[in-house]
């Protein structure tokens, strides 16, 4: 076997020993380059005026000769000299240019390596390091794109730093660095090179950055761009990676998102378990749609709620912009009624008569907004809403045409007859896409067990990755709250739980604490203690109270200021306590607020925190 590196200086390895010496001779060593790199058969005129342009014609077809034999005895039959053509049989000798692989450690193609004497080489030479670049480049930012796009932010990161390493004034990558930071919550990284960029391109080129790369570091400046966006930049080291289903159910998503951006609207239906992520894969989109420039709306469903109930949610949760007012005043005035706070922004409603059309003025509005920017509706736990608020979404984006619309709505994997009849619609009269989140199998635990323990050897990596998945049934939002609980220091010992988990036809959310094997409860408790202690009596508030608590109420309750609390609410969501809308917080999972009132929260606290919020 022979292997040629060319990616740095050059080495020929022979079944993994050193080449004869004459292989190594420059211009031996050049037609061997030369020839592996070529796709097809050399004539002897070409070879000869490549690397002996100077010698007479017979001197230098005997130093091509002499080269030919010296490469024959090193590949033997793979060299072929038909008459007047020489090749060298594709595939024969292994170039690690052509492994994939070598996008993520590129090198300069024959770097040091020189033939002064022969100008076409050189000028080959020069063309391939040029390709060789330009298709590192094109690889890493394709590999860049693809893991930030399934939630690989760190890989994703790095694939951007590699390219930026080979042309440190490539805008794309600089952007890929930026979103990777921003997506990881880590703001100030991101701007950090953002203005790195920015002052290098000034100081080598006297340029400034395209119209793009400044918006987008706009919006990284001003957009809330993932949950608990205040919370502490410090705490973003500690955000899981998606895994799982979550991630595949992610790269869709945005998949879907980009055809929206091309002029196709369409609905995505996140459907799944209790606890396998469908609000954290909804958040991750957002967060990218938000970085593309759209409008994002996020609502959370209540119960036997209706659409007048949504389009309030809606326009409160992100869809109140200025680009609202290129809706005809008709419908500002429709909206207006269902959100007042739209007569004063609006002042003109007053005077205008409202559409009558049920559903059709959020419609007409989505679509003014969507002529100016993109737009993006969440409605989380969307089954608790009447069906015609369902239908009315659908409508949206059947009403759409080519405008970028995209309509997003989590439901619970259970029999529903309003979820099963838009998901039979999707692709037919709605178009768009059914994606399902589902529990972790054993390399998905494993591969979460790898993060939080980089440093475990492989015995007790896979120790660890079985008794999660024994205790947690791989449901994801237990799996990481045991592993991240063992990180904590939780010790493991025998469970003498004893019965069947998890029991047949419940779900996470119909399961009590003392339903749970004792290493998740108590995985569940000990992260309750590790918060802040604004953290717990938050989290204690919340759960007393319930949701969409005003933040004055639940800062009240517990007894601190309407900062403190706000800043309490940020780490809260950060860590995926809570999911928050415009209207006020609930847990992401009802599991979790069960263990908090039945085993964090004594009677006396419970009936304190009604006290202070006026609720005794």
């Amino acid at each position: 076997m022979i292997e040629l590196d060319v990616l740095g200086p050059p080495h020929v390895h022979v079944d993994g020993s050193d080449p004869p010496q004459e292989l190594l001779w420059r211009k031996h060593l050049a037609l061997l380059v030369y020839l592996a790199r070529s796709s097809r058969a050399r004539t002897r005129d070409h070879l000869v005026g490549l690397l002996w342009p100077d010698k007479e014609e017979y001197k230098a077809r005997h130093s091509l000769n002499e080269a030919l034999r010296v490469i024959r005895r090193v590949v033997g039959e793979a060299l072929r000299t038909d008459g007047d053509n020489v090749q060298i049989t594709p595939g024969a000798i292994l170039v690690d240019i052509d492994d994939p692989t070598s996008v993520s450690n590129p090198g300069v193609f024959l770097d040091g390596f020189t033939v002064p004497d022969a100008p076409a080489f050189e000028d080959w030479m020069a063309a391939e390091r040029e390709n060789l670049r330009a298709r590192i480049l094109d690889q890493l930012m394709g590999n860049s794109d693809r893991c930030l796009a399934d939630g690989h932010l760190t890989t994703g990161r790095q694939f951007a730093e590699n390219a930026l390493g080979i042309e440190s004034l490539h805008e794309p990558a600089a952007r890929a660095l930026m979103t990777a930071y921003a997506l990881e919550g880590k703001r100030a990284l991101a701007l950090k090179a953002y203005q790195r960029f920015r002052d290098q391109l000034e100081r080598e080129l006297d340029m400034a950055p395209s119209t793009a790369t400044e918006e987008l570091a706009e919006r990284i400046r001003t957009e809330p761009l993932v949950p608990g966006a205040r919370a502490s930049e410090a705490a973003a080291d500690d955000v899981l990676p998606v895994i799982g289903t979550g991630r595949l159910a992610l790269a869709t998503c945005v998949d879907v998102w980009r055809h929206t951006l091309a002029g196709n609207p369409a609905m995505i239906v996140l459907r799944g378990d209790p606890g396998t992520g469908k609000t954290r894969v909804a958040d991750e989109l957002a967060a990218r749609a938000r970085l593309d420039g759209a409008v994002v709306a996020f609502a959370r469903a209540l119960d036997g709620e209706s659409a007048s109930g949504i389009w309030s949610a809606m326009l409160k949760g992100g869809l109140d912009v200025p680009e609202l007012a290129g809706a005809a005043p008709q419908v500002l005035a429709a909206l207006a009624e269902v959100e007042p706070d739209l007569h004063v922004k609006f002042p003109a409603v007053k005077q205008t008569r409202p559409s009558s059309v049920a559903g059709e003025p959020f419609s007409q509005a989505v679509a003014a907004i969507a002529e100016v920017r993109p737009v993006l509706l969440v409605l989380d736990d969307a089954l608790k809403a009447e069906q015609p608020a369902l239908e009315a979404l659908g409508s949206i984006v059947q009403r759409a045409g080519g405008a970028p619309i995209c309509v997003l709505l989590t439901v619970l994997s259970v029999p529903s007859v309003s979820a099963d009849s838009l998901c039979q619609r999707l692709g037919r009269d709605i178009p768009g896409e059914l994606v399902v989140t589902g529990s972790f199998v054993e390399s998905h635990v494993a591969e979460l067990v790898s993060w939080a323990f980089p440093d475990y050897d492989e015995q007790a990596s896979e120790r660890l990755t079985r008794r999660v998945v024994a205790d947690t049934a791989g449901n994801p939002f237990l799996a990481v709250e045991l592993v991240r609980a063992v990180k904590a220091g939780l010790e493991i010992t025998d469970d003498k739980h004893g019965k069947p988990w998890p029991e047949k036809a419940r779900t996470l959310d119909q399961t009590m604490p003392g339903d749970l094997p004792q290493t998740v409860a108590a995985s569940l408790r000990l992260r309750f203690r590790g918060l802040a202690e604004h953290g717990q009596e938050m989290l204690a508030a919340v759960a007393v109270l319930g949701g969409n608590e005003p933040t004055e109420n639940l800062a009240r309750a517990g007894e601190m200021s309407t900062q403190e609390a706000e800043g309490a609410l940020d780490m809260l969501e950060w860590q995926r306590w809570l999911v928050a809308d415009a209207r006020g917080y609930s847990f992401v999972t009802g599991l979790a607020k069960e263990v908090v009132l039945t085993d964090m929260v004594t009677k006396g606290k419970k009936r304190r925190i009604l006290e202070r919020a006026g609720r005794s």
